[in-house]
């Protein structure tokens, strides 16, 4: 099963943007009827013979990773995608991002910093790394 990150995440209660920030404007991908729910805080392709997203937790296993910005210019290229946090398997590569990433030390997990309560809804995870590891 293909369900890829498009590289679309929810900003606030009500925003949704690209991941380097820029409006979710100017692009051919729609949402599914019903969707955005509010399970989700990453927008991915549900199959990839339909051509529609859906909000998944940013901690759900992607098979390919496809980033769309939308292009302003012809001259212009899509941007890479980053490796989501999920599929990062050190706390050095997990946390080299900022604060996008959480790294759990006691389960050597990684997960979004948005999604750590979904992630951990009994606060499983006893000790977290942002930034520096040790």
């Amino acid at each position: 099963k293909i369900s890829p990150w498009v590289g679309l995440r929810k900003i606030n209660i009500s925003y949704w943007g690209w991941d380097d920030m820029s409006p979710f404007t100017n692009t051919t991908l729609q949402w599914l009827p019903g969707e955005p729910n509010d399970s989700g805080f990453c927008a991915y392709l549900e199959r990839a013979e339909v051509a529609g997203l859906k909000a998944n937790p940013c901690t759900a296993m992607a098979d390919g990773l496809v980033c769309e910005k939308p292009v302003v210019s012809p001259n212009q290229n899509a941007r890479p995608c980053k490796k989501p946090c999920s599929l990062r398997t050190t706390c050095a590569n997990c946390t080299s991002n900022g604060m996008e990433c959480m790294w759990c030390s006691s389960t050597k997990r990684c997960v979004d910093s948005n999604a750590y309560i979904i992630s951990f809804p009994y606060g499983q995870c006893l000790e977290w790394q942002t930034a520096t590891c040790s």
